[in-house]
């Protein structure tokens, strides 16, 4: 992203008032700031290697725990914001996302929401061509071992519940911010895992696939109907499924149809590395809304 467009970014986000969260801000001082974390979403490294996949003491579709390898890549973060989504539209004329007015989810350091798993993969190619390297959205078992790590925590943080420094772990009355509950990091310094809203992922949702999954770099079922979303989210929190200390697992899994958009779900990228030489992206053109829409 150039300089100049950075900081005209920068300072339409420093012109928004401050919204409301139940992140404690007296934990710790925040490593980006948030205004900087709208436009610029720095990645995390997450190396390659094994790790305990799923919980014997969640859902049935969590279950069997089963031992995987993935290799090293890279994974945004934060979620990508407002603010990086308006970059990709303006440039491509996509559709804005559906609930892009909403005054409780429209500021530029607000994660973007109400976009289909499509619009994610979208951005992920116009992204791929900015930047000369391969963006997707991650699979289950990239974004389960970023929040996780090696360790088989509860949380991305460890294994104490969730309280205000850690996540969003009450139903707010506006979206949460990224970046605001550090101490909520992942073991690679990943944020807003859990709490703020659900994140798209590759792979397409089956309650059973976990009977049959593959030892390394698992992608998922060849085909389904709906798509993974992983990560506690603020619209939903603790809904049909106890409390946020149970909602908010890192194990945790749910799935949507695609073309649907919910203001409790976006994405971020991963990347595995530079494209070849000579390799071109084509970049979806607008794309024409499908109904769909459930808050």
């Amino acid at each position: 992203m150039k300089r100049p467009l950075i900081a005209a970014l920068l300072l339409l986000s420093a012109g928004e008032g401050a919204l409301f969260c139940t992140c404690d801000r007296r934990s710790t001082p925040p490593r980006v700031s948030f205004s900087r974390a709208a436009v610029t979403n720095e990645m995390a490294v997450v190396p390659g290697g094994w790790f305990r996949m799923g919980s014997e003491k969640g859902e049935v579709d969590e279950k069997p725990v089963h031992r995987v390898w993935v290799d090293s890549f890279r994974i945004d973060r934060f979620p990508v914001t407002n603010a990086q989504y308006d970059v990709f539209v303006n440039e491509t004329g996509r559709d804005k996302p559906l609930y892009r007015d909403n005054d409780k989810c429209n500021a530029p350091d607000q994660p973007v929401v109400g976009v289909t798993w499509a619009d994610a993969m979208a951005f992920c190619r116009w992204r791929s061509a900015k930047e000369r390297a391969r963006f997707t959205l991650p699979t289950e078992a990239q974004w389960e071992k970023a929040a996780r790590g090696e360790d088989g925590r509860m949380y991305p943080w460890g294994n104490e519940p969730p309280d205000k420094k850690r996540a969003t772990c009450e139903i707010t009355e506006k979206m949460p911010r990224v970046g605001l509950c550090e101490l909520g990091r992942s073991p690679y310094g990943v944020s807003d895992l859990v709490g703020n809203v659900w994140n798209w992922c590759l792979d397409w949702y089956d309650k059973d696939y976990y009977r049959r999954s593959t030892g390394r770099n698992p992608a998922g079922p060849s085909e389904g109907t709906k798509k993974v979303v992983r990560g506690g989210n603020w619209v939903f929190l603790g809904c049909c499924s106890g409390t946020p200390a149970y909602a908010l697992r890192s194990s945790r899994r749910n799935g949507f149809h695609p073309s649907i958009q919910k203001k409790s779900i976006g994405f971020r990228c991963v990347s595995t590395g530079p494209l070849p030489a000579g390799d071109s992206i084509a970049v979806a053109a607008a794309h024409v809304p499908t109904g769909n829409s459930n808050e």
